[in-house]
């Protein structure tokens, strides 16, 4: 029976913003939790000011082309010119900067010792603000009520919190925590941070948080072990490469693969190669359903990168209709 089937339950950042996670601004207004479309207006708008003005600096240079952060341009305007610089191309150059073995000793200091913190410290500032509310309990409340159940597996690629607290059911940080649903998070998260031994842990008064930079490179530190080389990579802690072991290991015993508000970034090409080898090497076929308003494009998407037959992909173009529906017909099929 289908209802019987184990699932892992991929969360991306389109969830956090279609399940309506905002934060107050001052005037009375709100603003949604970002995405790749907003990420840096949102991020700079709420950074300090000393750590805005180093980002921007080093944005305005490495990606638009400027010498220095134009003087004239009013903070809206420096903003709306930030609007389409890539957030992985970001990340991904500041990896690979870092981690360069030929790279003079004054740019290692500027990206690894001033860029890279400070855009840390503002990713978590930032997501911060950002708390479960009334919308976002409503949708996965009742995600937890139709389509969980305590077997399966959430994976969670957001920095944020809003999706674990704001769902129903008992759940724990796999592998750091044993009380209800496992809940992996491969890219870090806002609550986390660095303990004794590089072993992780999690606070809720968090400066540098634990992230794990978006990118393809995010594999390539150099060193064995864990250094200021490595910061931003899988090998920056024993407990992030054993995240990803356990949430792979996870999906090699499930039946079906959910993935919402997830949209398959090419430079994500890490987690793609773990699903490539989950799906070439399981002895039954795997469903995948996918919850995005842009699910027709994703199918093709993935049917090309995957070889993934269209008859075993589903799609759901609205998360509510998606948690409203319940388990049974949801795999039925599948």
């Amino acid at each position: 029976m289908p209802e019987g089937r184990k699932v892992v339950w991929f969360f991306g950042a389109g969830a956090s913003r279609g399940a309506g996670a905002t934060t107050r601004v001052r005037g009375g207004g709100s603003v949604a939790i970002p995405t790749q479309a907003d990420f840096w207006p949102v991020l700079l708008g709420f950074a300090n000011r000393i750590d805005r003005r180093l980002i921007e600096s080093f944005l305005f240079r490495y990606f638009r082309g400027y010498l220095r952060t134009p003087p004239r341009m009013n903070p809206v305007a420096r903003r709306k010119s930030l609007w389409q610089v890539n957030v992985e191309e970001v990340f991904t150059f500041l990896s690979e900067r870092m981690s360069t073995a030929t790279l003079s000793v004054q740019q290692k200091a500027y990206f690894g010792d001033q860029v890279w913190p400070a855009l840390i410290r503002t990713v978590g500032s930032t997501f911060r603000k950002f708390s479960p509310n009334s919308d976002t309990r409503y949708y996965y409340r009742m995600f937890c009520r139709n389509l969980l159940r305590s077997r399966d597996s959430i994976v969670s690629f957001n920095y944020d919190t809003v999706l674990e607290f704001s769902l129903s059911r008992r759940w724990h940080y796999s592998p750091f925590e044993r009380r209800g649903v496992r809940l992996f998070k491969p890219h870090g998260s806002i609550n986390w941070e660095t303990g004794g031994q590089n072993a992780i842990h999690r606070s809720d008064s968090v400066t540098t948080p634990v992230i794990v930079a978006p990118t393809h490179l995010k594999f390539i530190g150099l060193q064995t072990v864990p250094s200021t080389s490595n910061i931003g990579m899988l090998n920056q802690s024993d407990a992030i490469a054993t995240i990803w072991k356990r949430m792979e290991e996870q999906m090699r015993s499930a039946k079906a693969f959910v993935f919402v508000g997830y949209s398959f970034p090419d430079a994500d090409l890490y987690f793609s190669s773990v699903l490539r080898s989950v799906l070439t090497t399981s002895r039954a076929t795997t469903g995948i359903i996918l919850v995005n308003p842009d699910a027709l494009r994703l199918t093709e998407k993935i049917r090309a990168r995957f070889s993934v037959e269209s008859r075993n992909i589903r799609s759901f173009f609205d998360l509510e209709s998606f948690c409203r529906t319940d388990r049974w017909r949801l795999l039925a099929g599948l």
